[in-house]
């Protein structure tokens, strides 16, 4: 505690006993509580530290999803060259129903390849939003952690002067 305490003084030079005893009780009184509120601020630090490994995870694993997305879409568009290519090379050739029936396969692979193109982009553009928002909450969660814990200590620190 920060203040001076003045004991009564006895008639033979001493202090009073009974108020020393009552003084050092709520010094162990008001440790205690200090020893209480330092133990819970532990606790939170230590749910927080696991909130932000969980979101840290989570992020991991949006990010391979976002690589898988990444990887089929490519693969698709690997795949629609492929067949432009070989549309291309039925067209020269001028088969008549042939060159038909394979540009209809192709238009409908190129559409069905479209189709999940556009699907596989908007949920990379899904996942990436997800990312992005879960990377935001951990720094947020990250900087109260850290204003937190700055904020117990000062407050420790200022209660022990």
């Amino acid at each position: 505690m920060k203040e001076d305490v003045l004991f009564k003084r006895t008639p033979f030079g001493g202090f009073d006993r009974v108020e020393v005893i009552s003084y050092i009780q709520q010094l162990k009184t008001t440790q205690q509580k200090y020893k209480l509120m330092l133990d819970e601020k532990d606790s939170q630090i230590l749910k927080l530290t696991q909130n932000v490994d969980d979101l840290e995870n989570e992020a991991s694993a949006l990010r391979t999803s976002v690589e898988n997305y990444e990887k089929t879409i490519a693969d698709l568009q690997a795949e629609i060259a492929k067949l432009q290519e070989e549309n291309e090379k039925l067209s020269s050739a001028d088969v008549g129903e042939t060159v038909r029936m394979c540009d209809d396969l192709v238009e409908t692979a190129s559409d069905t390849a479209k189709k999940l193109i556009a699907a596989a982009e908007e949920k990379l553009d899904n996942a990436q939003k997800t990312v992005d928002d879960i990377i935001k909450e951990i720094e947020n969660r990250e900087k109260v952690t850290a204003k937190q814990a700055k904020d117990l200590l000062k407050g420790f620190a200022e209660r022990l002067k």
